[in-house]
């Protein structure tokens, strides 16, 4: 029977033995062998059904081996570990691609590869897990080092005028991104007498002004004074990164602040560029994300981040510019189809911080206790959360509102109409605490396990926002987390008083932006005073090993040294006359 007639009986849902199979899978050719189980594989995928899917995992993986690991088979390859829920396998196949387009020296396919690698648990599972992996990193150091700048610290650096500071922007075309919000602080309030701030993107000028996000931005960063420096708009990517690196080092920069150095491995490729002679990151999430070990220096905006941060850190909490709920107008209930008598609860984040069944299940117990309350999903969209329908009730469902991920003063005018907001769980929130606790909103939230690595699908700043104990409540006690939510909806007293001293709390430890910036530039200090002591260390060490090898011996030395010299001649006279 030919293997066509095979794949049309698998396609077909019968059985096929593995004597049929065998004169096929047994070729003498490899490549054909790999095509073989390819095609086995995609027929056994298409058909369905468990058994079937174990089938095909074996072929597809056969295949992936045989082939050599050939890209035009990944697609395949990643389906059918995506039904299996093996994301591991999947990351395997990314890395081990980036490395084969490493070794031949195609940076951009690395990249790409690499960062497929770092976000599939995001792209397939819908969580925020990221790891170290020392060979990736290794891989874009060699990639980078041949191109390395070279280059001294200025004389007297500490002493000798103002500190530039190039910071490498991440997030330049994304809507609402905190990263930016973040850069725009420093380029407010950096004292101007000490430091001199430049920012860089690794994308390019059209990339940046294609998009309305990114217009928007550059605007942002002008109105300051600042003009954003862009990649070159052509070239192939290793061109224009080592394009953006030229310039931070044309620039005389002194220090290089990352803003997310692995979150685009092009970010982490510039940084290993070394384009100025300090280099330091925020760290502002996952270390794995954030935080490459071979830099200088981290700054961690919370304590957990910096805990596991494998760098020297500091920890600098950050303030904002906070809003001001008389400097916003607020929705109409209406607006979102909200009866006017209602209590409105919310939660806000990325889609990735709301895929827990259990905390859903909670919010529909307490919609279903109190029939007065309407709950606003602030970030995904209902069809990002995939479980919802066997969650939900149509009572329920019928008093939440989904309002996705608004840009512009869009999410704060609806903040103003919420009542009660309840972190994110088990990923709790960061800004979306600190911007309803500025505008007097109650939040209820989990307490952080800091006896755990960091695990950014487990965490929460609760400890370092809120300062009343009883809403910080234990992991996972959703029953506890419905009384203090309920209790607070139910005595508005209480809910007064509470929304007031969270309000009194937060502006008082994170409402004055300039002084964390300040932080920021001491820290920038320490980190070039450090690294620059232990240079001159290292380099004491080094020039006393090289003296002490070097310098001219003691007299008592050389005069050792002729006398035994005189002893062995006389000693090889001896031999030769009696030889």
């Amino acid at each position: 029977m030919s293997l066509e007639a095979i794949l049309s009986r698998i396609a077909g849902g019968e059985s096929v033995s593995q004597t049929e199979l065998l004169p096929f899978i047994c070729l003498e050719d490899r490549d054909e062998r790999a095509d073989v189980n390819y095609r086995l594989a995609e027929a056994y995928f298409k058909c369905g059904g468990d058994e079937n899917l174990e089938r095909a995992s074996v072929f597809v993986q056969r295949a992936w081996q045989l082939s050599s690991f050939r890209a035009d088979l990944l697609p395949l390859y990643t389906q059918i570990h995506a039904a299996l829920d093996d994301v591991p396998k999947i990351r395997e196949a990314y890395k081990r691609l980036g490395m084969a387009a490493a070794a031949r020296g195609d940076v951009s396919a690395a990249i790409t590869y690499f960062d497929l690698w770092q976000y599939a648990y995001m792209q397939f599972k819908r969580l925020d897990k990221f790891e170290y992996d020392i060979d990736i990193l290794d891989c874009v150091n060699s990639l980078a080092r041949p191109h390395r700048f070279s280059h001294k610290p200025r004389r007297n650096i500490l002493n000798s005028g103002k500190i530039r500071v190039a910071y490498l922007v991440k997030g330049i075309t994304e809507l609402g991104s905190i990263l930016i919000k973040v850069n725009l602080l420093f380029a407010r309030y950096h004292d101007r007498s000490r430091f001199e701030p430049m920012f860089f993107v690794p994308e390019s000028e059209s990339a940046v002004t294609a998009s309305e996000a990114g217009r928007e931005h550059i605007r942002q960063f002008e109105s300051l004074g600042y003009r954003v420096i862009t990649a070159p708009d052509s070239g192939a990517t290793q061109e224009q990164l080592r394009g953006v690196a030229r310039k931070i080092y044309d620039m005389r920069s002194d220090l290089l602040v990352s803003s997310g150095a692995l979150t685009q491995f092009q970010h982490y490729y510039i940084t290993s560029l070394r384009p100025a002679p300090f280099v330091v990151s925020f760290v502002q999430g996952p270390p794995p994300q954030f935080a490459p070990p071979d830099l200088d220096g981290g700054i961690a905006w919370s304590k957990h981040p910096l805990i596991d941060c494998p760098l020297d850190s500091v920890r600098v909490p950050l303030r904002g510019d906070l809003p001001e709920r008389d400097k916003i107008t607020a929705y109409e209930k209406q607006e979102l189809s909200i009866p006017d008598h209602a209590l409105v609860v919310a939660s806000a984040g990325r889609y990735v911080k709301f895929q827990e069944p259990a905390f859903w299940r909670a919010l529909v117990d307490l919609l279903h206790e109190f029939p007065q309350i309407y709950y606003l999903v602030m970030g995904p969209d209902e069809s990002q959360i995939p479980f919802l329908p066997d969650v939900l009730t149509p009572e329920s469902k019928a008093r939440m509102r989904f309002l996705g991920w608004r840009g512009g003063d869009s999410y704060l005018r609806a903040l103003c109409l919420v009542d009660v907001l309840i972190d994110t769980f088990p990923s709790g929130g960061g800004a979306t605490l600190l911007d309803p606790l500025a505008l007097g909103i109650p939040c209820v939230s989990f307490e952080n396990d800091y006896m755990k690595l960091f695990d950014q699908t487990d965490w929460s700043v609760a400890d370092e926002f809120i300062e009343i104990p009883e809403l910080v409540v234990p992991r996972w006690d959703f029953e506890q987390m419905k009384r203090i939510v309920g209790r607070l909806l139910a005595d508005e007293k209480y809910r007064s008083e509470v929304a007031h001293r969270s309000q009194e709390y937060i502006l008082e430890t994170r409402a004055n932006p300039p002084l964390s910036i300040r932080e920021c530039e001491d820290s920038y200090l320490r980190f070039i005073e450090r690294k620059l002591s232990r240079d001159d260390s290292s380099l004491d060490a080094r020039s006393a090993a090289v003296e002490k090898w070097t310098r001219p011996a003691p007299r008592w030395v050389a005069r050792a040294a002729l006398e035994l010299k005189r002893v062995l001649r006389f000693g090889v006279r001896v031999l030769d006359r009696v030889a």
